[in-house]
């Protein structure tokens, strides 16, 4: 196996538990599958979040405005607390606003087309499977 389809291998095998999570919760209403599948959302946004601030300040641009290097540290910690205080309906659809921004973010300073043109699947895979647990959840009037 060569070096680049082991990246798209991992990349898409990390999106696996979004869709089964999304799945099972159509099968078994239960607020540990929603609990699951949102924690594991702020597992993968802060992976995201780290190695876009890696590669934008050490490997790609030197013209990045310190608000956004800022925000994309500071972006996780908040996170943290959607994750704590904030009711899963609203939670994922910040979430899902943060895979778009990111991958928007990825996009204006990563030069890697292969490795975009993943993200850009994934991403609309990822907020699917949000929407998916949405209705779900508002399916079964939790």
């Amino acid at each position: 196996m060569n070096h680049s389809s082991f990246v798209k291998t991992l990349c898409y095998s990390g999106a696996i538990p979004f869709y089964i999570l999304a799945i099972i919760s159509f099968i078994y209403k239960n607020f540990f599958i929603f609990d699951l599948f949102s924690i594991y959302s702020l597992v993968i946004l802060s992976f995201l979040f780290g190695s876009s601030w890696l590669m934008i300040v050490f490997f790609e641009k030197e013209n990045v405005s310190k608000k956004l290097i800022f925000f994309i540290l500071i972006t996780p910690v908040l996170l943290i607390f959607v994750e704590i205080f904030i009711q899963i309906q609203i939670k994922l659809f910040i979430y899902s606003l943060c895979f778009f921004g990111i991958y928007l973010i990825d996009n204006k300073y990563l030069k890697d087309l292969d490795y975009l043109k993943i993200r850009k699947n994934l991403t609309l895979q990822v907020i699917l499977s949000h929407m998916l647990i949405l209705i779900s959840i508002y399916t079964d009037s939790f």
